[in-house]
């Protein structure tokens, strides 16, 4: 793998309206990675997120992507790096009164006004077909199954050839046949288009298939940031008990603890 970071966290204190987050959290992704971010609800995760792609101010620190600190000093981050990320939202958050292909466009028509609208749509059909969904262009968001609409969401998330994708909680709500086959395209969107992932989720499955390396937050701080293999063998209590837990609940420190997995 090669080892150019693409993405520095370090020392960052987050959160909102005064009320601290997270603290001191540091974590550096590597070129062609896929890093997953998990811990409980409330643990912090969401809010790292939106740290990171610019959705929420931090509090202290620095974050650095693709060699540029992201800078609030003027404002939001600027077009022209937010440009060179992706993100998934939960559900793949696309527009009703859009069509998929619209809906897909999106991010060459903000970043990319006077593109001609041939390419626009050249550009569409060819990363709906990356994500196996050529026959949607026309199609509305409602005519998608669960599944489909989180490919649509990935379609326009790489629309713009990003370097850095992020995804938060990719596999939520699909049943374990259509979370498989998301995790294998982005296994192969990775491989293919050498794009780094961050991909925000609590599916133990999803977690085995494709991380390369995780970070666990709990209680607002990092607690173990490492391989899959690492945290089963050596890893904090509570981080062997995440891994191995039933749906919804682990055993931690003699107690039964439930974890409500949710987004947070």
């Amino acid at each position: 793998m090669n080892e150019t970071v693409k993405l520095k966290v370090d020392h960052l204190r987050a959160g909102y309206d005064g009320h601290v987050v997270l603290e001191d959290v540091s974590m550096h992704v590597a070129a062609g990675e896929i890093r997953i971010i998990l811990g409980a609800s409330g643990c912090g995760k969401s809010t790292l997120l939106k740290n990171i792609i610019g959705l929420e101010r931090p509090m202290g620190g620095t974050i650095e992507m693709l060699g540029n600190v992201v800078d609030w000093s003027e404002g939001r981050p600027t077009n022209e790096l937010m440009r060179r990320i992706g993100v998934l939202f939960q559900g793949g958050a696309l527009l009703s009164s859009l069509t998929v292909g619209e809906n897909v466009a999106l991010p060459l028509r903000i970043h990319n006004p006077g593109l001609p609208m041939d390419i626009v749509e050249e550009l569409v059909r060819l990363k709906l077909e990356q994500v196996k969904l050529g026959h949607a262009y026309g199609k509305r968001p409602n005519e998608l199954s669960g599944g489909m609409r989180k490919r649509a969401g990935l379609a326009r998330a790489i629309v713009t050839d990003p370097e850095l994708l992020f995804c938060d909680e990719p596999s939520a709500g699909l049943d374990p046949v259509t979370s498989r086959g998301l995790d294998d395209l982005l296994l192969e969107l990775r491989d293919s288009l050498g794009i780094t992932m961050v991909v925000v989720t609590h599916e133990l499955d999803s977690i085995r298939t494709i991380c390369d390396r995780m970070t666990f937050l709990s209680g607002g701080k990092v607690i173990f940031d490492g391989e899959l293999e690492e945290a089963e063998a050596r890893g904090p209590q509570e981080v062997k008990d995440f891994l191995n837990r039933k749906p919804g609940e682990v055993k931690h420190t003699g107690r039964t603890v439930v974890f409500n997995l949710e987004d947070g």
